[in-house]
């Protein structure tokens, strides 16, 4: 899981992803804005079919926060020290304060939240953990 080959290709999948996560949350104006009211009547569909009533609009905003740093987690956790994974959460947290900093000052169509950088780390920390354990699947795996 880190070899030569296996980190070139995570440094370059973490380079495409920083620069997606880059135009997602640099654009000028927010990125959901022409999806906001057909995300509202599906999820106004999927209310009246089963859904539960909790998962409005802005969890899902919130969950889709979360997801966008899950991958840059992973990668960052994949490129460091084994015992360091917790780092993909700390630069998680970094980026995510980064950027909310950059909205709040220089994007006034953009709405930095506290929330976002929660959600953000959350992600990120998720990444991270989830390449801890799949290091220790597969060392419990080599031992054997």
């Amino acid at each position: 899981m880190t070899g030569a080959r296996t980190r070139r290709w995570a440094w370059r999948a973490l380079g495409m992803i920083a620069i997606l996560v880059v135009a997602i949350t640099f654009w000028p104006t927010p990125v959901d804005k022409p999806f906001q009211s057909a995300l509202a009547r599906l999820l106004g569909v999927l209310h009246r079919h089963g859904l539960p009533e909790w998962i409005t609009y802005s969890v899902v905003e919130s969950a889709s926060n979360v997801v966008m740093f899950v991958p840059l987690g992973a990668l960052i956790a994949l490129l460091a020290w084994p015992s360091l994974w917790w780092v993909s959460g700390l630069l998680g947290f970094v980026a995510s304060l980064t950027i909310e900093l950059t909205q709040a000052l220089w994007l006034p169509q953009r709405f930095p939240s506290a929330g976002d950088v929660v959600a953000n780390t959350a992600g990120a920390l998720l990444g991270g953990a989830a390449i801890c354990v799949l290091r220790y699947v597969q060392l419990g795996r080599q031992r054997r």
